[in-house]
């Protein structure tokens, strides 16, 4: 299947713009359609996979009238007639680092779906290319079903009963969702905070194992029927915590071992598979078994050496975010006032020497 984008510049002609379309297109597989932007908003008159948007369009001139408006209001003006098209914005790095505030605006808004950076779509086409057709693809799926019907949200996202209870506790869109709202929420906050459904990093600590050992063909096995395949798995590698869990018990239970998973789990892979697995190691101490993970350094801690951290609105069924001593002593992106008060009279204070 072919994935087809419309892609609107103010610039067509210009080497970088056209290196973008180039870049990304491949033969039957990925079509980029290049346009300048309308004098004025309508709505599409084709419908494409995909639209890809420049942020700035001020400079492009449409019968000897200069654009007035940027990319972000056009993307408002299609969302709102085209709810089932995927909306992307595209711009230059200086924009991304000069206008922070402002990105993160539209990052949060449920006009926009992804931003990229122009200079990184040419580095890495094919990083881009899933993406896009990863977003095209989960909201087709979306479209083909009722929007009265949650259930049908939640069998293309494979969610067994007990998953499905938890998915409804994660400030779930269930009643009145739209596509582009829950598309958002499968990947910006199932698969964006650690809980129901696990990253790499965050599955391989809290079996206490390290990643590369988490990385072995044979650990990938036995753990294949927990990997997440639903709506937006081409987002990134995720897993579902309980079936990763349920797993690794079994295999613990077999050898007849007791403890915390983190603690036996790779005791018992190493007794049923004869491979030793390295244990993930704690960045504060340098030792085993960390079984949490720092959110400011995104590596493994032991619980004891890390304490809560509050850096965004996670539902309450989501792991929680913990930050490491480590990072509190080191790092200037820690922000002490995303702790609780307790944790900065007893371990911020001390750390950092406080009287």
């Amino acid at each position: 299947m072919i994935t087809r984008v419309l892609y609107i510049d103010d610039e067509i002609s210009e080497r970088v713009t056209q290196r973008i379309k180039s870049s990304l297109e491949v033969p039957d597989e990925f079509k980029v359609k290049l346009e300048l932007p309308p004098k004025r908003l309508p709505g599409l008159t084709e419908l494409p996979d995909a639209l890809l948007v420049d942020l700035d369009l001020t400079t492009a001139v449409i019968d000897d009238e200069t654009i007035n408006y940027f990319g972000s209001t056009l993307a408002a003006e299609i969302r709102m007639r085209h709810p089932a098209c995927p909306i992307i914005l595209i711009t230059k790095p200086n924009i991304l680092t000069e206008y922070k505030s402002q990105i993160q605006m539209l990052e949060d808004s449920i006009d926009v779906d992804l931003i990229l950076d122009k200079d990184e779509v040419i580095k890495n086409p094919e990083e881009t290319r899933v993406q896009i057709t990863s977003l095209a693809t989960g909201f087709q799926a979306l479209d083909s079903i009722g929007q009265d019907d949650w259930q049908a949200v939640l069998d293309l996202m494979q969610a067994d009963s007990e998953e499905a209870a938890l998915l409804r506790e994660a400030a779930s869109p269930a009643k009145d969702w739209t596509i582009p709202q829950t598309s958002r929420w499968i990947r910006r906050v199932v698969m964006g905070y650690p809980g129901i459904l696990y990253d790499e990093l965050t599955a391989a600590t809290r079996l206490g194992i390290d990643v590369t050992a988490f990385r072995d063909p044979a650990v990938q096995e036995i753990f294949k029927s927990a990997k997440y395949k639903g709506i937006f798995h081409d987002h990134g590698k995720r897993w579902w915590r309980n079936r990763l869990f349920r797993i690794a018990q079994e295999l613990i239970l077999q050898h007849n071992l007791k403890g915390p998973v983190h603690l036996v789990f790779g005791k018992a892979f190493q007794q049923e598979y004869g491979i030793q697995l390295a244990p993930s190691i704690c960045v504060y101490d340098k030792r085993p078994v960390a079984n949490w993970v720092c959110y400011v350094l995104k590596k493994p801690v032991k619980l004891q050496h890390s304490v809560p951290y509050y850096p965004d609105s996670r539902p309450d069924v989501m792991d929680q975010a913990r930050v490491s001593f480590t990072a509190i002593k080191e790092e200037a992106e820690f922000d002490e006032r995303l702790v609780d008060a307790d944790s900065y009279n007893l371990v911020v204070k001390e750390l950092w020497e406080i009287e």
